[in-house]
């Protein structure tokens, strides 16, 4: 499992989306000169002025409290916080969000929040840059210095945060809380959940509210960020106007960050009856202090090395390990702002928990008594040594938006920020002070920390009796007596080659295309390329194969022909493995990847030109002669079995299939058993890839070069693969009518909704357009309708499009709500469909086309948008026509042509409703 999604610090429980520019206005700024100050009452900001930015800013403001921080009666008080101060305050008493409303922005595109254990931050975007920067911080003053907090708006509020605690409830959030509990165990953080309880949400009284406010929202307690184009001297004095005036008052001091160490073997279980995880892992705990601070930049590399160099190690005694075990990895992360874990973790078969605990326990004694692979210290450091010296050679300059992400990271975490250059430096400079001596015993310091974890991550329902403490010891003593060989050392590197070509086939016609710069070449084993000539592409090719050999295909097994494309990309051509695959592809620096849907096959990749034949002759070897590493395939049959063990008692599985029945009448296919699971060979796999493989190709190449240079490579390494056509692709359409139903098989406290709709539609790119803009203001207006007038969710997804292959308008929508809402609240968003024509305005459809316009701008020069309008101009056409009438698409976008688009974004007449009810609604 991934260690940082389970024990990361920073929860977050909302997203701001930042705004799309156009790359014609994108503009690379260099290193700022940062001015960071303090004001009287102490309030910090920091100022990153950007040169080019066309009065573009992001400003974030940071009140350093979280969950972590509320008192036992305050439980997910932070979050209410957070949501409260969007509305009513001295200056807005009609809220703060309708002011920004008003002034044209959009909530979780132009404003957002978040909250996590330790902090709440409140991020803007002003929709006019810089002209907003007096306002924006008029606003962010009257959130966390003159907040209202009125019970009339909590009770509202309560509904919208409610729904928000709802969408998050799950299996994940279940395990989620588990390893919390386990992990960081002896502190604050398992019982402070940063969204509370339902109890607390419903029932916390807003003067409890009120006094947290009072204790936390202080001026020394907050830090603001300014990143954009600005001036200086009037960012602080408006500053300086705006916040001087809060008062300066002490909040209170905090010594409860850390969990409580001590000298103890903890064993815990995490399971959890929707979850298929199946691991062991042991777990130190220890205070790690040197890590925090410009001044501890060595113990950081120090932390570096040590942990990649362990990990080497240990990925390297896979070729040991018995068959219930899949995998070992060593993960390392933060439970503290001083206090780390460092874990051993093991995958494993279910009923094989046993096995893996005593491999674990091998592999760390075996750790303990031989020191790290003097030559993975030294290869670690060159690449780091390496990695610094481009970052010396490269001056340092970002787009606005890689600016924020860098800036912010860092700011986040109370750092100065400082230029790559000299980070870089100062790294190169440290490196040489590192001694493999000081690796080895940075890694046995971490090994001797006497507060341990083991941890069992058992799949569903499974039966599992957890060892004593006392018995998990005895094996390590055994262990500590027994002889065991030294860590297995790096097989030499292999950078295989690929199969030797000698078949070579032909081009047997050719047409041109002169307005759109587009070559057609059919090939004589009947496949066809199509080549744009584009300086988009610069130096390199970009590749793009596609056939009709779709899982559906007649003559595939559906879920045998997907594992064989995962598992053939994964290993390579016949007797790769994996790890020869990953070399091979870093040394010729290309790429490909393979993905299979229902009616297709697509093959893409990319390389330098210097490396055509390279990507050509592996697309050959994949498949003429392809490969699966038995690893790989050991690994992937452990996951499935894991998932097929689970999937009579998932909810997930139950309601995927009901909802398949009521969509299609029936499953695309059968799932396989797990018998058929572990009786699968790697042969069989391959004969469906042979099948699906060699179906006839249309290539699709981007590249700026001769054909006198292209066409001997596609005569010699595509031409040649021989081609027999695959089968039909079965049918699977949503079938006609409406059909509703619902069923009370959910765990969680909620209404589950979900609904599609198809409109038969013939495919152009202007009807494609206006669906796309329909579908943005049915998003706006629905959301509005459900959220802000009926407090009824917290979001909505709602995805539609045309659908080339399928000639259909395709509706989805979903949301989470209270059970006892939901028929009401899908019933206003039917409403909302309806009446969708009527509320779109003329001043909504201009403004979703100059966003179009603007967003065009920056697809003239997108080469995966050039790739598939040329893609869908041949699937359509037959020819490349799309690519010069892609300048007109804006054309269509009007208020009669979206207004009649949007009556059929939702068919009442080709629909489906399916709404999941918690298990007591049935009782």
């Amino acid at each position: 499992m991934n260690w940082k999604t389970f024990y990361r610090l920073a929860i977050t429980v909302s997203l701001l989306i930042a705004s799309a520019i156009s790359q014609a206005e994108a503009i690379k700024s260099p290193l700022p000169v940062i001015k960071e100050g303090v004001l009287a009452n102490g309030f910090n900001y920091t100022l990153v002025p950007l040169e080019g930015q066309k009065k573009r800013v992001d400003i974030r403001l940071s009140v350093e409290v979280g969950s972590v921080d509320e008192l036992d009666n305050e439980s997910g008080v932070a979050h209410m916080v957070e949501h409260m101060v969007f509305r009513a305050s001295e200056a807005f008493p009609q809220g703060v969000s309708t002011a920004l409303h008003q002034q044209g922005w959009v909530r979780a595109q132009h404003y957002n929040a978040m909250t996590n254990y330790e902090r709440t931050t409140y991020m803007m975007s002003p929709p006019a840059g810089g002209r907003d920067l007096a306002f924006t911080l008029q606003a962010l003053n009257q959130m966390v210095g003159h907040a209202s907090l009125l019970p009339r708006d909590l009770d509202d509020e309560r509904k919208i945060i409610l729904e928000e605690w709802r969408g998050k409830l799950g299996v994940a959030e279940r395990m989620n809380q588990q390893r919390v509990q386990a992990i960081r165990h002896g502190s604050r953080y398992p019982s402070r959940p940063v969204m509370g309880s339902e109890q607390s949400i419903k029932e916390t009284p807003v003067s409890v509210l009120q006094t947290f406010y009072q204790r936390w929202y202080r001026p020394a307690n907050m830090r603001l960020l300014l990143i954009g184009d600005v001036r200086i001297e009037e960012a602080e004095r408006e500053i300086k106007r705006v916040f001087s005036a809060l008062p300066n008052v002490a909040v209170p001091q905090r010594d409860y960050y850390e969990p409580r160490l001590q000298p103890q073997l903890n064993v815990m279980r995490l399971q959890d009856s929707q979850s298929g995880s199946s691991q062991v892992s042991f777990v130190y705990r220890f205070e790690d202090n040197g890590a925090n601070g410009r001044s501890n930049l060595r113990h950081r590399l120090l932390n570096q090395i040590t942990l990649s160099a362990l990990s080497r190690q240990v990925r390297r005694q896979k070729a040991d390990l018995p068959p219930e075990v899949g995998s070992l990895v060593v993960r390392k992360s933060d439970i503290g702002k001083t206090t780390v874990a460092l874990g051993l973790f093991a995958d494993v078969m279910p009923g094989g928990h046993d096995v893996a605990l005593s491999v674990l326990l091998k592999e760390l004694e075996r750790v303990k008594r031989y020191p790290l692979r003097e030559r993975d210290i030294i290869d670690i450091k060159s690449e780091i040594r390496e990695a610094a010296q481009q970052m010396v050679n490269q001056p340092e300059a970002r787009y606005f938006a890689d600016w924020v992400q860098q800036l912010a990271t860092v700011w986040l975490q109370g750092r100065p920020y400082v230029g790559s250059r000299q980070r870089a430096q100062e790294v190169m400079g440290i490196l040489a002070s590192i001694t493999p001596q000081d690796v080895n015993k940075h890694l046995q310091n971490w090994l001797s920390a006497t507060d341990t974890l083991v941890q069992f991550s058992v799949p569903g329902v499974t039966p599992f009796t957890l060892p004593q403490p006392d018995a998990i010891r005895a094996q390590q003593q055994q262990w500590t007596m027994a002889a065991l060989a030294p860590p297995r050392v790096p097989e030499a590197k292999v950078i295989p080659e690929l199969p030797f070509v000698t078949q070579s086939g032909k081009r047997t016609a050719v047409k041109i295309f002169a307005e759109q710069n587009v070559t057609q070449w059919q090939l004589s084993n009947g496949d066809r390329v199509v080549w744009l000539r584009t300086p988009e592409a610069d130096k390199k090719i970009y590749l793009t194969a596609m056939s009709q050999a779709g899982y559906l295909a007649s003559s595939l097994n559906p879920w045998q022909s997907q594992l064989a494309s995962q598992l053939v990309s994964q290993s390579g051509p016949a007797d790769w493995r994996a790890e020869d695959l990953r070399n091979w592809k870093q040394e010729k620096s290309l790429s490909l990847s393979i993905n299979q849907d229902a009616d297709r096959l697509t093959m893409s990749g990319q390389a330098s030109v210097e490396q055509l034949a390279d990507l050509l002759g592996f697309y050959r070897a994949l498949n003429v002669s392809p490969g699966i590493d038995p690893d790989v395939m050991k690994e992937s049959m452990m996951r499935l079995v894991r998932q097929r063990i689970n999937s009579e008692q998932s909810v997930m599985d139950m309601r995927s299939r009901e909802i398949a029945t009521l969509r299609f009448g029936h499953p695309a296919w059968q799932e396989p058993e797990i018998a058929q699971l572990k009786q699968l060979t790697a042969s069989t796999l391959l004969a469906q890839w042979h099948q699906a493989s060699a179906a006839p190709v249309t290539y699709y190449l981007l590249a700026d070069m001769n054909g006198e240079q292209l066409l001997p490579q596609v005569e010699r390494y595509l031409a040649s693969i021989p081609r027999r056509p695959i089968g039909e692709i079965r049918s699977h359409l949503a079938r006609e009518g409406r059909h509703e139903a619902s069923s009370a098989i959910s765990i969680e406290p909620r209404a589950d909704i979900r609904t599609w709709s198809f409109t038969p539609y013939t495919w152009t790119p202007q009807a494609a357009v206006q669906v796309s803009i329909a579908r943005n203001l049915a998003d706006k207006y629905l959301k509005a309708s459900l959220r802000d007038d009926a407090l009824g969710i917290y979001r909505m997804r709602l995805d539609s499009g045309l659908e080339d292959s399928r000639q259909r308008i395709e509706t989805e929508v979903s949301f989470t709500s209270a059970p006892e809402r939901a028929q009401e609240l899908w019933q206003l968003a039917e409403r909302g469909f309806a009446e969708l024509p009527a509320k779109i305005t003329r001043q909504d459809v201009d403004e979703q086309k100059q966003q179009f316009i603007r967003a065009e701008q920056s697809r003239r020069h997108d080469l995966p948008t050039i790739q598939r309008r040329l893609i869908l101009s041949y699937r359509h056409y037959d020819d490349p026509r799309y690519l010069t009438d892609a300048a007109q698409l804006a054309d269509s976008i009007t208020l009669e042509g979206v207004r009649a688009m949007s009556v059929r974004l939702f068919n009442p007449q080709n629909s489906v409703l399916y709404i999941s009810l918690p298990r007591e609604a049935q009782e």
